[in-house]
């Protein structure tokens, strides 16, 4: 009876041990930058380049969700009967589509071989998964239920050194803010109360910067590793993180940005990048790698 015993939890344990490589492979595989078949790309000439922003500027007249890898390597976009294609902007042609039985709300490249995909399987269920490129293979990573009726994903953030996830759903006038860590818990964070807009994580995945309406005004400050808020600063909205370093805009009183700045976390300073010719929203303000700030002006 021992031995059979003995056996049975053995065999449990190995089920449970098997469960959670499995889980842990979909969440390194998700963040691997090393997984795509095709061939690395060389560098785009300035024409090239033009030729991709005018073909990006086309396609948001026409497509919603448009949206560029990193790398303008590919582009996303929702077409027809609720497909998500994937097209390559140097050929112009798809790489893959997807199928998507329910209504897209949200798409936000992982790298530039991934893409989250948001959908809404009904008022107050939503669904998140992820398109591999160029397979178009599907996976869903996690479903929220018995949200309010008009919940939606607003912002997708995450780690490719730490495998965190963060998720941001928002209704009118509430927000919730969830974490995925590797092996797949989902938990959610404490925000005490408020309406976020806007999230973005660092590189090492220590500090989540957010922006908050509080007390008229829009605000920017970041969640340490102890999920304990720190102010960064007061009338400011967050443009993006790029590495462990955030950039935010000082706003008028129309909201729109009128300045970039960068902040140090370690130092708490901030230091003036670029003030803008002309007013914009936060959400057309692109950050490159090198630090360098740019204006979508298809958008404005």
């Amino acid at each position: 009876m021992a031995k059979k015993m003995g056996r049975r939890m053995l065999l449990i344990a190995l089920v449970i041990t098997v469960v959670q490589v499995l889980v842990f492979y979909h969440y390194n595989k998700l963040f691997s930058s090393n997984n795509l078949s095709t061939p690395d790309r060389i560098s785009s000439s300035p024409s090239m380049q033009r030729s991709i922003a005018r073909e990006i500027a086309t396609l948001k007249q026409k497509y919603k969700f448009v949206t560029p890898s990193a790398d303008d390597q590919y582009v996303a976009y929702l077409g027809a009967n609720n497909v998500l294609h994937v097209m390559d902007l140097q050929t112009k042609q798809d790489v893959c589509e997807a199928n998507n039985p329910y209504s897209v709300e949200y798409v936000e490249w992982i790298q530039d071989e991934r893409v989250f995909v948001g959908e809404q399987v009904m008022p107050g269920d939503l669904e998140l998964k992820t398109v591999d490129v160029p397979s178009g293979m599907q996976t869903i990573v996690t479903r929220f239920q018995g949200l309010e009726p008009d919940a939606a994903f607003a912002k997708i953030t995450f780690s490719t050194l730490t495998n965190d996830i963060y998720i941001l759903i928002n209704t009118s006038s509430t927000s919730a803010l969830y974490h995925i860590g590797t092996m797949s818990h989902v938990t959610q964070v404490p925000i005490g109360g408020r309406f976020i807009k806007n999230i973005a994580l660092t590189a090492t995945g220590d500090n989540l910067y957010f922006e908050d309406y509080m007390g008229g005004s829009f605000n920017v400050l970041y969640f340490d590793s102890q999920d304990v808020a720190h102010l960064v600063k007061l009338n400011a909205a967050l443009v993006d993180v790029v590495g462990n370093t955030l950039y935010y805009g000082d706003i008028n009183s129309e909201g729109l940005v009128t300045a970039v700045y960068r902040y140090s976390n370690q130092s708490g300073q901030s230091a003036l990048v670029k003030t803008l010719a002309t007013p914009t929203l936060a959400a057309n303000i692109d950050i490159t790698d090198a630090g360098g700030v740019t204006v979508d002006s298809s958008s404005t």
